[in-house]
């Protein structure tokens, strides 16, 4: 498959990339800064940007399916980088007739369900303490559920470095804690399971311990 890689140089999109390549995926992915991506065998890089509809539509072209993993600098400060970049990227799919959509959200935008009890008190206060990036990722998630993609929309707890540890649950409200930390590799491991298991295709996938 030849893979869209959206957030190439975060924790979740540097393991996207490797382990795409790993599976003897073409991969190229979209950045601002270029040359922030080593360039391997299989794997491209197209200076662009989320915010700018044509870059995004002229990476799209040609793909199988776009992984997205971008996220804004500051958590408090998210200005509208989810909604707008989400929307070119539904919009660029469209006009190019790519159907696969992997989005990585967050569990703040849970409304609760199927947690225990600590970990909707968890999801909550993080909620309130950003709450812009919250409404933001909400309103991106709305754009993907409302367009005629198969999407899936992955959302994990707080994130971290290190292995995967490959014992991660998922599903519709799946029961998994909002406070222990799920590494970068898991949520990549999934995303890329995303990108051709027909089973996921328009459902919200909480992902974590």
């Amino acid at each position: 498959m030849k893979l869209l890689v959206l957030g190439g140089s975060g924790g979740t999109g540097r393991n996207l990339i490797e382990q795409a390549l790993a599976a003897n995926h073409d991969v190229l992915v979209l950045a601002r800064k270029p040359e922030s991506i080593a360039i391997v065998d299989n794997l491209s890089v197209q200076k662009g940007d989320v915010l700018d509809a044509d870059s995004v539509a002229s990476a799209v072209q040609g793909c199988d399916a776009v992984l997205s993993a971008f996220g804004p600098a500051s958590n408090k400060e998210p200005g509208t980088l989810m909604s707008v970049g989400v929307a070119n990227i539904v919009a660029g799919c469209t006009k190019h007739g790519v159907k696969r959509f992997v989005f990585e959200s967050g569990l703040m935008c849970s409304d609760g369900t199927g947690l225990g009890v600590f970990s909707r008190l968890g999801v909550k206060l993080f909620g309130s303490i950003y709450h812009k990036l919250r409404d933001d990722k909400r309103i991106a998630e709305r754009e993907i559920q409302a367009s005629a993609l198969d999407w899936i929309i992955v959302r994990p707890p707080v994130l971290g470095d290190g292995p995967a540890l490959g014992t991660y649950k998922h599903g519709v409200d799946a029961p998994i804690s909002a406070v222990k930390k799920l590494p970068h590799a898991d949520v990549a491991a999934f995303m890329l399971r995303c990108a051709t298991d027909d089973s996921l295709v328009k459902t919200v996938q909480a992902i974590g311990r």
